[in-house]
């Protein structure tokens, strides 16, 4: 999910409630507090035209995915479904009032994770799971959600090197150099892995090419993670669009070994 939709968007807004143009029980001044209280978010409303729900519409929908997922939470915080619940034993919602609450709240949940991966590919269920790799995937994913991807270049480097680390490992495959880099692992796995050895028909061709040149690319991920991310006091860091872009590439490489081995 890259950004949320005007449904959507009116959904959250039809989930807090709206009264003569009013959102919910937000006066123009909890409005402002409700950002950095339920947020996290330096956001001022006052800077927005309009009623609260006006403001609140146009804040969510210009936000970027990640803002947009800590803005959907902190509604939640604030009205949670119990708020809900309440008025409809106090008669103040109707059955079908209170059934449509819990959709959208149901719905709201489920597009949190969505709008935190920002665009990313997703790492589905490794069939190695090593728990280094495991717990260092959940650190990238935390650094994303919480910071930007630029923040998690580093640890999308170490999850990949720290799984063909232990791929050789099981394979039994030694590697003769001091300090192995990235690159090395991989050279290895794809010279003498009998799962990933290169198939030289001519129908491979294509194939062949590309995963030849991973070597190469992982040797730039390699200096693009030394020189250009947080791993090191560099004066140069990665630019978002290209972090995103980096992660994408080590969580594919990833997905791609892990389903030959």
């Amino acid at each position: 999910m890259e950004r949320l939709s005007g449904k959507e968007v009116n959904s959250v807004v039809a989930y807090i409630g709206v009264s003569g143009g009013y959102l919910g029980n937000f006066s123009y001044a909890s409005h402002a507090e409700f950002y950095p209280a339920y947020c996290g978010l330096d956001i001022d409303p006052n800077e927005f035209n309009g009623t609260t729900r006006e403001r609140f519409i146009a804040i969510l929908s210009q936000a970027d995915p990640l803002v947009q997922s800590k803005i959907i939470q902190g509604v939640i915080d604030k009205y949670p479904l119990e708020h809900f619940e309440d008025r409809f034993t106090d008669g103040h919602l109707t059955e079908g009032e209170f059934k449509q609450k819990q959709r959208i709240h149901a719905s709201m949940l489920s597009w949190i994770p969505d709008l935190k991966g920002k665009g990313l590919l997703a790492v589905q269920d490794l069939t190695y799971n090593y728990q280094f790799v495991q717990e260092t995937l959940d650190h990238c994913q935390t650094l994303i959600s919480e910071h930007d991807c630029r923040s998690a270049v580093d640890r999308a480097h170490t999850a990949l090197h720290g799984y063909l680390k232990e791929t050789c490992n099981n394979a039994g495959l030694t590697i003769t150099e001091n300090n192995p880099k990235i690159q090395d692992y991989w050279s290895k796995l794809k010279q003498e892995h009998p799962s990933i050895l290169i198939d030289n028909a001519e129908s491979h061709l294509p194939i062949n090419q590309i995963i030849n040149a991973i070597g190469k690319l992982l040797e730039n991920l390699n200096g693009i993670r030394n020189n250009r991310s947080y791993s090191h006091p560099n004066e140069q860091i990665i630019g978002e669009p290209e972090a995103k872009l980096v992660i994408n590439l080590f969580r594919s490489i990833l997905q791609y070994i892990d389903s030959k081995v």
